[in-house]
C-alpha cells in the first residue's frame, strides 16, 4: 500500500517538473523576443546615431527600413487636387468674347483669325461692364458676342480703350445680376503666391486653367518695349504659367486669381522677336481704370512724350548716377528719339539726359515710376516737373497733351 502511494507521488512530481520546464522555456523565448525588439527598434537606431558606432556598417544595415516614431498622432489629410475648387468664384465671372468682322457671311472664314477672334474677359459690374486685354478682341467694324454662361450669350459694344494699360471695356446692355469678380487688396499681393490664370476656350464655353507661382514684380517691364515710354504702363507681375499648348492664347484677357478665389489681375501678352511674353496687370491698375470710367464715362490720360531709363541702385553702381528718377534717354543719343516731336515735353523745352526727379512733388522711384505718376493727370492739366540738368535742379511747368 505504501509503495502504491509513493509511486503516485513520484508520478505527480515528474509532471510538475515538465510543466515548470515548459513555462521556463516559454518565458525565455518571450524575454529573448522582447529583447530583440528593443535592440532592433531602439538600441541599434540609437547606436547608429552615435559618432563612434555609426561608422560601422553593421549598425547602419541594422537600421535600414526602420522608422523610429517618437510621437503618435492621428492626422487626417484631405486635399482637393483640382484648381477649380479654389477658383470657382473667379471662374464664374470669366466670360468668353467672340469678335467677328461685320459683313463676314462666309462660314469658311470662321477659322480665319483675320475675320474671327476668341478671347476672355472679366465681369466688373453686375449690369454688364466687361474688362479685357486689348489683344483679346478685334477693333474697327466688329461685332462682339459675350458668352456669360453655357448656352447664354449677349451682344456687346466696345465703350473704351485705355492705351496706357492696353485694357479695353465692353458693355452688355439690359442685363443685371451677372456674377462679379472679387479683387484682392493691393497690400495682399505678394510674389511667391500661388495663382491660376482662367480663360474660356471657344469650344462649348469650356474653362482653361493655368496654374503657377507669381515669380516676381518686374518694375522695369514696360508695355512700350525695351525702353519705357511715359504713356505706357511700367511695372507688372510675372508668373511661371506654362502657355505652350495650342489655344492657350485664348486665356489672354481672363482673370488671374489666387487660390482663395480673389482676382489679382488680368493676363496680358506682348510679342518680342516672335516670342510671346505673358504677364499680369495688377488689380489696383484695373480698379483705377474702372473707377475712372464709371465716374466720368470715359478714360483719358495726359501725355508727356518722353522715352526714359528708370534709375535704380544697379544703374547708380554702374554709372555713378542717382538711384531714383527717370533719365530722358535714347540708345542712339538723339534728342528726337528721346523727346517725341510735338509732345508736351518738347514744348516745355525738355532735353535728352535730363533727369526727372518728381512730378507735382511726388518723387519718381521704382514704386512710383514716371509713367504711373503722369497717368494720374488728364489732358490739358499742368504739372510741375523737377528736373536735374547739368547737376542743377530746375522746375519746369508742363501742360500735358
Amino acid at each position: 500500500m505504501e509503495n502504491k502511494v509513493s509511486k503516485k507521488k513520484g508520478g505527480k512530481g515528474w509532471v510538475r517538473k515538465i510543466v515548470r520546464l515548459v513555462f521556463f522555456v516559454a518565458f525565455v523565448f518571450i524575454l529573448s523576443g522582447a529583447s530583440l525588439v528593443v535592440i532592433d527598434r531602439y538600441l541599434f537606431p540609437y547606436l547608429a546615431t552615435v559618432k563612434w558606432a555609426g561608422k560601422y556598417n553593421f549598425f547602419k544595415k541594422a537600421t535600414e527600413d526602420v522608422v523610429v516614431v517618437n510621437k503618435t498622432e492621428q492626422v487626417t489629410v484631405s486635399e482637393d487636387q483640382t484648381i477649380s475648387s479654389y477658383s470657382n468664384e473667379s471662374a464664374s465671372s470669366v466670360v468668353e468674347i467672340l469678335s467677328s468682322k461685320e459683313g463676314n457671311k462666309n462660314p469658311g472664314k470662321m477659322g480665319d483669325t483675320s475675320f474671327v477672334k476668341y478671347g476672355s474677359g472679366l465681369v466688373i459690374t453686375a449690369d454688364g461692364l466687361i474688362l479685357t486685354y486689348k489683344d483679346a478682341v478685334m477693333d474697327g467694324q466688329v461685332k462682339y458676342r459675350v458668352f456669360t454662361q453655357k448656352d447664354k450669350s449677349f451682344d456687346a459694344r466696345l465703350v473704351a480703350v485705355d492705351n496706357f494699360t492696353n485694357l479695353a471695356l465692353l458693355k452688355i446692355d439690359g442685363v443685371e445680376n451677372l456674377p462679379v469678380a472679387s479683387f484682392i487688396a493691393p497690400e495682399d499681393m505678394k510674389t511667391g503666391m500661388k495663382a491660376v490664370a482662367i480663360g474660356r476656350s471657344g469650344n462649348n464655353f469650356q474653362l482653361i486653367f493655368k496654374s503657377g507661382l507669381v515669380s516676381q514684380y518686374d518694375s522695369g517691364f514696360s508695355l512700350a518695349g525695351a525702353l519705357p515710354l511715359s504713356e505706357k504702363l511700367q511695372g507688372v507681375y510675372v508668373a511661371d504659367f506654362d502657355m505652350s499648348e495650342e489655344g492657350d492664347e485664348r486665356v489672354v484677357g481672363g482673370a488671374v486669381a489666387n487660390y482663395g478665389g480673389n482676382v489679382i489681375g488680368i493676363l496680358g501678352v506682348r510679342k518680342i522677336s516672335d516670342q510671346k511674353q505673358y504677364f499680369i496687370i495688377p488689380s489696383d491698375r484695373l480698379q483705377e481704370l474702372v473707377n475712372q470710367y464709371i465716374s466720368t464715362g470715359s478714360v483719358k490720360r495726359g501725355a508727356l512724350g518722353v522715352y526714359y531709363m528708370p534709375l535704380t541702385s544697379e544703374s547708380a553702381a554702374l554709372f555713378g548716377s542717382s538711384d531714383r528718377g527717370a533719365l530722358v534717354y535714347s540708345p542712339s543719343g538723339q534728342q528726337g528719339l528721346a523727346v517725341i516731336s510735338g509732345s508736351a515735353a518738347e514744348k516745355a523745352g525738355m532735353k535728352i539726359q535730363d533727369v526727372i526727379a518728381s512730378v507735382n512733388g511726388e518723387e519718381v522711384n521704382s514704386e512710383n515710376n514716371l509713367a504711373r505718376l503722369v497717368s494720374k493727370y488728364k489732358p490739358g492739366e499742368m504739372v510741375e516737373l523737377k528736373i536735374i540738368r547739368d547737376g542743377k535742379e530746375v522746375a519746369i511747368p508742363v501742360v500735358l497733351e
